[in-house]
């Protein structure tokens, strides 16, 4: 009996020792299998540029823009491309130098499997540049990328305009005089930018005065400046990323026509400075700051593919005329703005069928509960003319600036470039340079004569689009042309306390008010003119103003009324945004 115990309890001692072998073993197998692999994300940064052929201004501003990004972000892989053709054909054909163009570039990332692209512009203004690169970016906004973001350019938001201020600091410096930037302009709305920031530099009290080569201001505009102000030391200075041809040739150059040529015949003493914005470290990290909004979720909006509306039947010849506002449930208003507008159109160009849009849908159901009156959305007014069997369509806005409603339409509109023969958005009242002085113009036939002391004060709507750049650049034409008009905003920049400030600096005693709008609505009869604590009319009296008020919208003037026409022939023409 015992042995029987004895070999019983053997037995289960070696079953032990067995399965516990077998489960050690097991468990050394589970230990050094290799664990299962995260699928690796992929990461970059696309900064895009004009570029430039200057190989020592190239390092110091672009590939130093690069470095300064890629250190900023070491988890991302930063890469390089280039908007001009010319300048890329010149590098690979001189220096066999390869840059890619931004669809290059971006395709690339698509077929090495990046999960994330961040595109950095190193764009100075949101101007056709600017837009051309998001338009090129539309394509690749399909789910191609996990997170797919658009950085913003220099100067965009109030904020990047006190930065702005804020770095030219650090290059300005006691002995130089007052500095005059060459900005490079353009007839893009974005070169309101750079009377934005002229309006940023004198808020700051720094001598410093805004030219473009090729918009608004003007060389002359910025002489005129100086002689008023008496400057005799000037330098200048590029206000471009890089120190290329226009900083070397048309600013510092010694031709006949270069602005530093120009200004010693003028009479002025004048100093150079070579050196790009991307040689400033400042300006460097406005770059990798608003990198790191893009990053972030914020940024700019990156368009989706288009859905093309399909072409309908078309009646040869048959052509229309779009009128697009915001609208206005104000009656009596809407009367003198917005169908005097579409009315004086309607004569001009008898040959168009005149139809009516409005953005805002709360109006649009408004009027319809209210009143009974159906107005269709830009979207629902143009496939009825595709059903009606239109050819050309003409859109033209009643917008006062180049706004996010505008850039909503102008993409609203995208879908049927396809569905006509012919389909043009037109501009709205301040887009291009020439703009700012017919707006001027046309403002002072229904301000009237005014006594020293007295002053107008027009109110903006405001926003925070880029475009609110308008008012500041519409500013800077009063001021250029000695008039006393002061703009101001209900949403942004500059705002009522602003001009109030301004006012008082320049003794000013009576104030007459204005919308600076295309119908004189809530915002003129309430927040401008109303009894409320805060409204404009108000705060004015508080402050000791003497107050007229000015109920008329934009619409009623009629020489905006001529600019809304003339921007219509214009884009008949083939002349638009």
């Amino acid at each position: 009996m015992k042995k029987i115990i004895s070999s019983i309890l053997i037995l289960g001692l070696m079953f032990t020792m067995i399965t516990g072998c077998t489960k050690k073993e097991e468990a050394n197998v589970t230990s050094n299998e290799t664990p299962a692999k995260t699928e690796e994300v992929k990461k970059a940064i696309l900064a895009v540029s004009f570029g430039t052929s200057y190989a020592d201004t190239r390092k110091v501003t672009i590939e130093a823009t690069e470095k300064a990004l890629s250190d900023a972000f070491p988890e991302y892989e930063v890469r390089r491309a280039f908007t001009s053709n010319i300048i890329i054909k010149k590098l690979k054909e001189r220096d066999n130098i390869q840059v890619d163009t931004v669809v290059e570039a971006m395709d690339k990332l698509k077929s090495e499997g990046f999960n994330e692209v961040i595109v950095q512009p190193l764009h100075v203004i949101p101007g056709a540049e600017y837009n051309d690169v998001k338009e090129e970016l539309r394509a690749y906004n399909d789910g191609t990328f996990d997170i797919f973001k658009l950085g913003r350019p220099i100067l965009t938001t109030d904020e990047d305009y006190k930065l702005a201020v804020e770095g030219m600091k650090s290059q300005i410096k006691e002995d130089m005089g007052v500095v005059v930037l060459m900005g490079h302009g353009t007839h893009h709305p974005a070169n309101a930018s750079y009377g934005a920031l002229q309006e940023a530099f004198v808020k700051e009290h720094m001598p410093v005065y805004v030219g473009t080569v090729e918009g608004y201001p003007t060389l002359d505009d910025v002489i005129n400046r100086l002689k008023k102000d008496k400057a005799t030391k000037v330098t200048l200075m590029p206000y471009m990323l890089v120190a290329g041809d226009h900083a070397q040739n048309d600013m510092a150059g010694d031709e006949e026509d270069s602005w530093k040529t120009v200004l010693k015949k003028e009479g002025f003493e004048i100093e150079t400075y070579l050196h790009g914005l991307g040689e400033n470290e400042e300006y460097r990290k406005i770059y990798i700051n608003h990198a790191k909004e893009a990053i972030e979720g914020e940024g700019e909006i990156i368009p989706q593919p288009l859905n093309k509306v399909e072409m309908g039947t078309q009646e040869a010849g048959k052509k229309g005329i779009l009128v697009v506002s915001f609208g206005t449930s104000y009656a009596d208003t809407r009367k003198v703005t917005i169908e005097a507008v579409e009315e004086k159109i309607a004569k001009e160009f008898s040959d168009y069928q005149v139809k009516r849009a409005f953005t805002s849908n709360m109006i649009i159901k408004k009027l319809k509960e209210r009143d009974g009156i159906m107005v269709d959305t830009p979207e629902e007014a143009l496939n009825k003319m595709k059903e009606e069997g239109f050819e050309e369509v003409i859109v033209q806005p009643l917008h006062i600036m180049a706004g996010a409603e505008y850039d909503d339409l102008v993409e609203a509109t995208r879908a049927y470039e396809d569905t006509f023969k012919k389909l043009v958005v037109g501009k709205s009242v301040l887009s291009g340079p020439v703009s700012y002085e017919k707006a001027a113009n046309g403002l002072m036939t229904q301000v009237g004569k005014l006594e020293k002391g007295e002053a107008v004060v027009v109110m903006g709507h405001g926003t925070h689009h880029a475009s609110n750049a308008s008012y500041a650049c519409l500013q800077n034409k009063f001021n250029d042309k000695g008039l006393p008009v002061y703009v101001g905003t209900v949403e942004a920049h500059p705002a009522l306390e602003d001009v109030i400030a301004k006012l008082k600096k320049d003794n000013i005693k009576k104030v007459k008010l204005m919308p600076y709008m295309l119908v004189a609505g809530d915002h003129a009869q309430n927040d401008m003119a109303g009894d409320e604590e805060d409204s404009w009319k108000t705060v004015l009296k508080k402050e000791g103003f003497e107050v007229e008020i000015y109920l008329h919208g934009l619409g009623e003037n009629k020489e905006y009324q001529n600019i809304y026409v003339e921007n219509t022939k214009e884009a008949i023409a083939g002349e638009h945004e």
